[in-house]
């Protein structure tokens, strides 16, 4: 999943889209070690759509996060 579509998707939806990848990757390391995966590549390419979804999210949490901080007025200690 590219990065663009994932920043259009609003806060609720990445949510879902992550516990979704989590759990196929789960299944599909269950499956490496029974060794009953059809295609291994897919193990790699969910990996790293978890952590591309994840960095999404921090990414998302740091802006708000500094917004509050702007509106505010000041920094905090």
């Amino acid at each position: 999943m590219r990065a663009n579509e994932l920043r259009e998707m609003n806060s609720q939806e990445r949510a879902e889209k992550l516990e979704d990848l989590v759990e196929e990757y789960r299944g599909l390391r269950f499956g490496h070690v029974m060794q009953q995966v059809s295609n291994p590549m897919r193990l790699r390419e969910v990996r790293r759509d978890i952590a591309r979804l994840q960095t999404i999210i921090a990414e998302e949490a740091r802006k708000t996060q500094e917004t509050g901080a702007v509106a505010t007025g000041g920094e905090e200690a």
